[in-house]
This record gives C-alpha cells, sequence and structure tokens, in this order.
C-alpha cells in the first residue's frame, strides 16, 4: 500500500518539531538550573566549588576529588571548553533533559502525552535531580535512556555498558546492572533474589557499609546528612501503591513496564533493608525512581484503558504529592 501524500512530509514536520521542543525545554530548564532561578540547592555551593578545583587542576587525572571520574571527566571537558560555572551546571542539566528526550523520539508524541510527561517530570523529578543531585541526574537519565528503548530481554553490550557509565557518574547506580540482570531473569525467580537482596541486607547492613566505604569513602558523608526517618514517605507509599497495581496487571504490560516492575521492586527491597542508614535508602529510593517514570510514561500511551488511567491519576497525585514535599514541607530549595 502506497503512502499518503502527506504522510511522510507530515511526519518530518512532527520530528523537527519534536526536534524543536526538546531543545528549547533543555536550554530553559538548563538555564533555571544554572543559574537556581527557583531557589539555591543546599549541593549547589559544593558543586561551583569542584568546579573551581577542576579549574585549578594539572590535569584530569590530577583533581583530587571524592567525585565519581566520570563526572570529574565531564566538567574537566566542559571547563576546557571554557564555560562558567554556572554554565557547566546548566550544560549538564540540558544534557541530562536532551538524553531523556533522545530515549522516546520514536514516540508518537501527542500533545497528551507531552503535556503528562512535562508536568510529571518538572513536578517530581527537575527540583530532586537536575537543580540538587546533579550526579545521580546524569546516571539517572542514563538509565532513562536505556529502560525507556527495552522491547526485548536479551542482553546488549552497548546496554550495558552505558549503564556501567552511569556508575561513574554515581556509584549508586550499580544497582540499575542488578535490575538489568535480574529482568532477564524468569519473574518468579527475580522475586526470590530480591527478596534474598532484602534478608543480606537487613542481616548484614553494618557490615556492608563498613566494607563499602572503603572503596567509596563519600559513603562517610552521609552519616552526616541530616534526613528524614520516616519509615515509610508519603510519596514512597503512593509508588508502591503503584507497584502493587503494576504487579497485578503484569500481563498486560510491556517489556519496558516490567523491567520498571523489578525496579520498583528492588526500591522496595533496598529502602527497608537500609532503614538504619535513612541517607543511603534515600539516595538509591530516588535513583529507582526512574522506574516509576518510565511505567507511568509507557502506561500513559498503552492501549488498555485501565493502565492508561491509572497513570493519569498517579501523575496528578504523585506530582502534586512530590512537588508540595519538596517546596513546602521539606524543601530542597533555599532563598
Amino acid at each position: 500500500m502506497k503512502d499518503k501524500p502527506f504522510e511522510k512530509p507530515f511526519a518530518e514536520v512532527r520530528w523537527v518539531a519534536g526536534i524543536a521542543f526538546l531543545s528549547v525545554l533543555a536550554i530553559i530548564l538548563g538555564l533555571i538550573a544554572g543559574h537556581q532561578f527557583l531557589g539555591i540547592s543546599r549541593d549547589y555551593p559544593n558543586y561551583l566549588e569542584f568546579f573551581e578545583l577542576v579549574r585549578s587542576s594539572d590535569g584530569l587525572f590530577s583533581i583530587d576529588t571524592r567525585f565519581e571520574f566520570g563526572f570529574a571527566a565531564l566538567v574537566y571537558w566542559l571547563a576546557c571548553l571554557g564555560l562558567s560555572n554556572v554554565a557547566i551546571y546548566g550544560a549538564i542539566c540540558a544534557l541530562c533533559i536532551m538524553l531523556k528526550g533522545a530515549a522516546i523520539r520514536d514516540s508518537e508524541l501527542t500533545l497528551g502525552f507531552i503535556a503528562m510527561l512535562v508536568f510529571f517530570y518538572l513536578s517530581r523529578y527537575f527540583i530532586l535531580f537536575e537543580m540538587t543531585v546533579l550526579r545521580a541526574s546524569i546516571a539517572f537519565a542514563i538509565a532513562f535512556f536505556v529502560f525507556w528503548r527495552k522491547d526485548e530481554r536479551r542482553l546488549k553490550a552497548g546496554e550495558f555498558l552505558l549503564l556501567c557509565i552511569a556508575v561513574t557518574f554515581h556509584y549508586s547506580a550499580i544497582v540499575l546492572l542488578a535490575v538489568y540482570l535480574l529482568g532477564r531473569m524468569p519473574f518468579r525467580a527475580s522475586v526470590w533474589v530480591i527478596i534474598g537482596i532484602f534478608v543480606v541486607g537487613v542481616l548484614f547492613r553494618q557490615a556492608l557499609f563498613a566494607e563499602f566505604q572503603s572503596f567509596f569513602p563519600v559513603l562517610a558523608t552521609y552519616l552526616d546528612v541530616e534526613v528524614s526517618t520516616t519509615i515509610v514517605p508519603l510519596p514512597f507509599m503512593l509508588d508502591m501503591a503503584l507497584m502493587a497495581a503494576a504487579l497485578y496487571l503484569w500481563r498486560e504490560n510491556d517489556v519496558a513496564m516490567q523491567y520498571a516492575v523489578i525496579g520498583m521492586l528492588m526500591s522496595v527491597a533496598v529502602h527497608f533493608s537500609m532503614l538504619e542508614f535513612p541517607i543511603i535508602a534515600a539516595r538509591f529510593r530516588e535513583l529507582l525512581s526512574v522506574f516509576v517514570l518510565i511505567y507511568i510514561l509507557k502506561a500513559f500511551r498503552s492501549e488498555s484503558r485501565v493502565i492508561k488511567l491509572l497513570a493519569v491519576a498517579f501523575a496528578l497525585g504523585s506530582g502534586m504529592l512530590n512537588l508540595y514535599a519538596m517546596t513546602v514541607y521539606d524543601p530542597l530549595l533555599l532563598g
């Protein structure tokens, strides 16, 4: 069957419009994050200080820092381009937005999808990641790029390599490799492995923390960070409810959504096994929330009316709840 006369030109126009929209959005959000227009995050001065350290170094391998090598290398190259500290921060944020957008470039970007994507991301993720935890934001973007595009369970070297690169930006991203491997296993087997991870975490968390601290000294700084010790934060309770619904609808989920369910299960296991170290539990929970984003955006485009309604209701509720938590209840931004 021949294509309709205007079908191909229309598709090309839509593709160009999508690229233009994504580019403008990335630039705007990069400027907002770089200049901290919404408020100054607690980590922002530390990043600016690190950028100055990179500038004063004799080379990439002479940088004395607790930050991961991948992040140090990226900052070093951006500094070599002559970017200011604010521009470096903004450029990294813009790159994170562009990478996530590149992952969905082949999707049918309806106005409804775009509106839901922008609302849910800005209300739940932008302040937490691009505005605050910059290194984790890069790992988050890489994870989104890999898992969003999963359409088969076969291990692909390129995907695995990308997740390894994510670890060089934030060590907690090592949990993403575990999710990637678990997603290839039969579902029941993966659940038993996750239960095993939970049990090991509960029984040996002190020894594990001491062992990992010897390899990753940055963990020591987590003990000095004040964080809520609530056993189950309200926004996370909503995520757990989504996970329960996703499990019930398992057979209606596509491959990427099933990987996302595994990721959410891993988040629950790590959270409850690391309650004694709330900041570590929070860091893993935050990074693994990429699977919530993936599931909701995939569900919003599902042919199942039930899953689509679930996605809309969750995006609205979770978005508003997290926005309140980050801006009013326990503000992440100062001033």
